[in-house]
């Protein structure tokens, strides 16, 4: 059985929330950077092979499509990342986002990797990600396909415009990252973890999630930064928020395919994840970075009640598009339980 990494997932939350703090600079995330190395050649993907068939099938498709968008994500985001780091400013932020690209393509390697050796889908980077494109949903191809494409043209296209920066900031870091990407990592790997299945998985991707942790610390200190100096870019950030909500939320909310679960209940309670649970958690990691970065409480406040509507919109949208109720439903009727996140 491949070894795994003494690294939690509930660690690198406690790390997470420390690197918005007041005392973070871009200095010391670059040492974290140092130290936190991994590589993805170390990894054993042994007993991976071997728990990924024991998983029941629905469940395998579920986990599949999110392992699929992570790595559509990863390899989009290393594609894309590189004007964010030409424009930076400063030469403390050019360094750092050079250490996040590596990381990101590392990340893509991981999948790649992970694709080829477990789930059988090989042929090189290409042929995979050709394979697994078409499983993207509605929300995710507007984020990754248009809003952080554009963003990042907008920033190359005019790598003096400090608007058009920090708002590709707030689409990568604080959207991309601090919202979709460490609620799927959280829940993916709590649920890995409830089964004890697929260590080498897990262990790679806990690294990953290490890494972003620095990503995100590192977004919420470039906007620190701006509201600091004008507090006018608060309402730059909250606005760029406000654009990308709808999509973003349609991503976690996909409404356009039917859900290979229906009834919550016919899954095994360690592997149950409870959509309420999930919302709140990134509904309230994402509160917490925009605090960080200067936006008042009042707007934040308004920007998870509308957060929350857009929720309960999409659950009744997926419901009248496939006749069935989201199955979301149950657990908030009490219907059905499942492991805390």
């Amino acid at each position: 059985m491949a070894a795994e990494s003494p690294l939690t997932i509930e660690q690198v939350d406690v790390e997470m929330d420390r690197l918005i703090g007041p005392d973070i600079d871009s200095a010391s995330l670059y040492r974290r950077w140092e130290k936190q190395q991994w590589a993805v050649s170390d990894l054993d993907f042994s007993q991976d092979k071997a728990d990924w068939l024991s998983l029941p099938e629905g469940i395998r498709q579920v986990t599949q499509n999110t392992m699929t968008l992570f790595f559509i994500g990863e390899q989009a985001v290393t594609d894309t990342l590189a004007p964010l780091l030409h424009a930076a400013p400063r030469e403390d932020e050019r360094i750092f986002l050079a250490t996040q690209i590596a990381d990101e393509a590392r990340h893509t390697v991981f999948f790649q990797r992970f694709f080829d050796e477990v789930l059988g889908v090989g042929g090189g980077l290409h042929a995979a990600l050709d394979a697994v494109t078409p499983q993207a949903t509605e929300g995710f191809r507007r984020i990754f396909d248009h809003q952080l494409r554009d963003a990042m043209d907008r920033v190359r296209l005019n790598p003096s415009d400090s608007r058009a920066w920090v708002e590709g900031v707030v689409t990568y870091h604080l959207i991309i990252e601090g919202y979709l990407a460490i609620t799927g990592q959280r829940s993916l790997l709590r649920t890995l973890k409830n089964v004890g299945l697929m260590p080498g998985f897990r262990t790679g991707f806990t690294a990953v999630a290490r890494d972003e942790s620095r990503h995100i610390g590192f977004g919420v200190l470039a906007l620190k930064r701006r509201v600091a100096a004008d507090p006018a870019v608060a309402g730059v950030i909250a606005d760029k928020v406000d654009e990308l909500l709808e999509p973003a939320v349609r991503t976690v909310v996909p409404t356009d395919r039917k859900l290979p679960i229906v009834d919550p209940r016919d899954v095994p309670e360690p592997l149950r994840v409870n959509g309420l649970a999930l919302r709140d958690f990134a509904l309230s990691s994402l509160a917490k970075r925009l605090l960080a970065a200067g936006v008042s409480a009042q707007v934040v406040q308004r920007i998870r009640r509308d957060a929350e509507a857009l929720y309960e919109s999409l659950w009744t949208e997926y419901e009248s598009k496939h006749g069935v109720r989201h199955p979301v439903r149950f657990y908030q009727e009490g219907l059905v339980t499942a492991p805390a996140l």
